[in-house]
């Protein structure tokens, strides 16, 4: 069988907290060598994604691009969705809505929320270990909206066992992300679809 004659798989490729789509671009590179089709996105407010942080009011504004792209794949065509870290719950919900348009989910280290969990349950060991940047945009007597992390953190725990350059490209391209966002919509994670 020819490399043409070969199936090709489509890869959805959903990044994490801070990142964009640019942060897949070494996989992204190998999958397509491998045949394979690959779409990357921009969650909004995330990498080039025109969308400002002070728009994001909830879960369903942050991973809107990744629902409309699914609901624009025709009824017949089923992705491979991948979601790393926080890209976990945006690959959930898209399970939830769309299972017959998904082969196979993969949470390559993500959060993956349970059916019973909450995702600021699942976040809680991870909060202890941030420095960073919060930013208060309803005033410094409530919660904060948004988080960028330090440089140290990002050395420390997100990137220690990468290259350094690897390392770098985060520092000039990571956007804060809004503490809004992490949470599930309204829409309860069922077993008969997410599950």
């Amino acid at each position: 069988m020819s490399k043409k004659d070969e199936i090709q798989s489509h890869f959805v490729l959903v990044h994490g907290a801070f990142h964009g789509a640019w942060c897949w671009f070494k996989v992204a590179t190998l999958l397509k060598e491998a045949g394979h089709k690959v779409t990357a996105l921009d969650l909004a407010a995330s990498g080039v994604h025109p969308k400002q942080l002070h728009e994001i009011h909830s879960t369903s504004d942050y991973v809107e691009p990744l629902m409309e792209f699914m609901a624009s794949l025709p009824d017949n065509q089923r992705v491979i969705l991948v979601g790393h870290s926080m890209g976990g719950l945006s690959i959930a919900e898209a399970m939830e809505r769309f299972p017959h348009k998904i082969s196979v989910a993969t949470f390559a280290t993500a959060i993956m929320p349970g059916p019973d969990s909450t995702p600021l349950e699942e976040l809680k060991g991870l909060s202890a270990k941030m420095d960073g940047q919060y930013t208060f945009s309803n005033g410094p007597d409530n919660p904060p909206t948004s988080f960028l992390p330090s440089r140290h953190y990002l050395s420390s725990y997100l990137y220690h066992l990468s290259p350094p350059e690897d390392l770098m490209l985060a520092t000039f391209l990571i956007r804060p992300v809004a503490l809004n966002a992490i949470g599930m919509s309204s829409q309860k994670l069922s077993k008969e679809k997410y599950g």
